[in-house]
């Protein structure tokens, strides 16, 4: 059994064998990174059940559906270098230094944790960990989790749960020089884990135990969906008393202190969904707020709905025979990731509804054809994610080809409803 202070060093020497768990939207980036020379330099090896993802990698292809800056042209190089590989075998943990497990912990349809994937790698990985091993839990965990991993893993193992900080469209940057929250299951793998994570991380790292980092990660996310949620209780309070959200919102910004977010047709990705769920699945009495605030923006794609359906009427469109253009996949500006996507939930309800649906977005693949077919002869254009490319666009010439002139905007995209539509905005 190797002892703290030769892992150590051969972590700061680079010499540790790294084993990356999970290679998705988190694991793949941080393999990556810790490979990468001029990063951490390190010989990483990624392990993922999926043959396929299995497959790209090891070829040095990128098998995620995201557009992501200098991350597919550094998994080419560092593969190409043998400094990346990967494999479907956990016989490759067995002289692991240190292990990353970096799988999904989604939520099923009761709102009850789904350990499935974290038990399964938990499990399999104790049976091939070596003594003294760092073994690190990026994956995002209800309080106490990382207190049930450590009944699993060997006891000489050095466990630390650091959550993961990344974001779509910006992933590289995320792990390279946000600040990262480092909770050791004891002050051993606190400090092993900080010296890993110093190799190539550049942000701060703020060392406090695991269960302080499974709080502060799950409330993280809650905090921000019920930012948005209070931006969504805004609009619909504007849209009942036939006020602008966006003039209220401006004012109420310029008091100093206040910072109301944008409102939207709900949330979407992988985390502000379900962080709140995780975070209260471990109290004795559910948290108001934050499950008010969740119930608020899973409401909101039926909002939408309720809004398009209404304009339509009031244009005098029998919602059956509706041609519907939904402007926006994606569930964030800027990117192509459409994991839980509000888009999605609103076009199923309209499509319920008897609407015919079309989409158009200029960052997913499938949907990124033409803007101009997409509203040919379409009765409503419908802005559901704030991309860049539908900031000023040419209402005049765009109403030129569809049937019907409506227009509803669910982002403040348009500052006023273009001449000769019908126009309605959410909070307005």
């Amino acid at each position: 059994m190797q002892t703290i202070d030769e892992l150590r060093e051969r972590i700061e020497a680079k010499e540790a064998k790294i084993v990356v768990i999970g290679l998705g939207y988190v694991g793949l980036p941080l393999a990556i990174l810790a490979s990468y020379d001029g990063f951490g330099g390190f010989k990483v090896w990624g392990l993922d059940c999926n043959e396929t993802r299995v497959g790209m990698v090891s070829a040095g292809d990128w098998p995620l559906d995201a557009n992501e800056p200098r991350l597919p042209a550094m998994l080419k190089e560092t593969v190409d270098a043998g400094d990346l590989s990967a494999t479907t075998d956990y016989a490759v943990c067995q002289d692991a230094d240190v292990v990353v497990i970096c799988v999904p912990t989604p939520v099923n349809e009761h709102k009850d944790p789904d350990y499935q994937a974290l038990w399964n790698a938990t499990i399999e990985l104790s049976s091939y960990v070596k003594s003294g091993a760092l073994v690190i839990i990026e994956s995002t965990l209800a309080p106490y989790t990382t207190e049930d991993i450590a009944q699993i893993l060997p006891p000489s193992i050095l466990l630390a749960h650091c959550p993961e900080r990344v974001a779509p469209g910006c992933l590289l940057h995320n792990l390279a020089y946000l600040p990262r929250i480092i909770g050791g299951y004891t002050a051993e793998a606190s400090h092993l884990a900080q010296v890993f994570y110093r190799q190539f991380c550049n942000g701060d790292l703020h060392v406090t135990d695991c269960l302080t980092a499974e709080i502060s990660k799950t409330f993280e996310n809650a905090y921000r969906d019920v930012q948005i949620a209070l931006a969504n209780e805004l609009a619909l309070i504007c849209q009942d008393l036939g006020a602008n959200v966006w003039e209220v919102r401006r004012l109420v910004n310029s008091c100093p202190g206040r910072d109301v977010l944008r409102p939207g047709p709900g949330v979407g990705g992988a985390c502000l969904t379900k962080d709140s769920w995780l975070l209260a699945s471990a109290l004795s009495e559910p948290p108001e707020l934050l499950l008010t605030s969740r119930a608020i923006n899973d409401a909101m794609p039926s909002r939408v709905v309720d809004l398009v359906l209404g304009t339509l009427r009031e244009a005098k469109i029998p919602q059956a025979d509706a041609i519907v253009t939904i402007l926006g996949v994606a569930y964030r500006e800027g990117t192509s990731d459409v994991r839980g996507s509000p888009a999605i939930k609103v076009m199923n309800r309209l499509i319920r509804a008897g609407c015919d649906v079309r989409f158009y977005d200029p960052h997913v693949d499938g949907y990124d054809g033409d803007l101009v077919q997409s509203l040919t002869d379409a009765d409503a254009a419908v802005i559901v994610t704030p991309h860049q490319e539908f900031d000023n666009l040419n209402w005049r010439n765009l109403g030129m080809v569809m049937r019907t002139k409506v227009l509803v905007d669910t982002r403040g995209m348009v500052a006023q409803g273009p001449e000769g539509f019908v126009f309605r905005g959410l909070g307005q």
